[in-house]
């Protein structure tokens, strides 16, 4: 049974999140909105008009995470006090893009993440550090792509690197049965 409602997973990135806007405090002094994803073009658009010009930092649409989190690591950089990050994008990119902000010093009330788009979560195995791309989630087997041990991935997700964790799905097993070998 799955204690993901003990879990670091952010309640927006669990199954069954709702994918619409969430409320989110519209007080912040200027909004940098960043989108991955051609979902995420229409939302950036509204949120950019629902904070208006006056408070907008920049409003960037993005195809690919990457490109989207250099982009939000130079912004919080030139950001003042008083700034917000709204991040609209699949869960997996919104994961890392969080883990941005989050390094960056934001806190969480000063994050809005809205999940728009379908794409992939990493894994992060916890045996040799490799990172595993899949569409499974919390709970789910996948075989690690850097040492091929089967992976249970768990219900904790990395605040500043937005990976979950993984580990070795049988490892007592697996101990138990080399020792009586041995």
């Amino acid at each position: 049974m799955s204690q993901i409602a003990y879990s670091s997973i952010p309640a927006w990135a669990r199954p069954a999140a709702p994918t619409d806007d969430a409320p989110f405090d519209l007080s912040g002094r200027s909004y940098i909105i960043v989108g991955v994803g051609p979902a995420a073009t229409e939302p950036v658009h509204r949120w950019a008009t629902t904070v208006g010009s006056d408070n907008l930092c920049c409003a960037l649409t993005f195809e690919d995470v990457d490109q989207a989190a250099a982009t939000l690591r130079h912004e919080l950089l030139r950001a003042r006090v008083g700034v917000r990050v709204v991040i609209l994008a699949p869960r997996g990119a919104a994961l890392a893009l969080r883990g941005v902000a989050t390094t960056a010093g934001l806190m969480d009330d000063e994050i809005g993440v809205t999940v728009v788009g379908v794409d992939a979560i990493e894994v992060f195995c916890s045996h040799c550090t490799a990172l595993t791309r899949t569409d499974l989630g919390v709970d789910d087997i996948i075989d690690c792509a850097g040492c091929g041990r089967h992976l249970l991935i768990y219900h904790h997700v990395s605040r500043r690197s937005g990976h979950y964790l993984g580990f070795m799905v049988d490892a007592e097993t697996a101990s138990v049965a080399e020792g009586v070998t041995q």
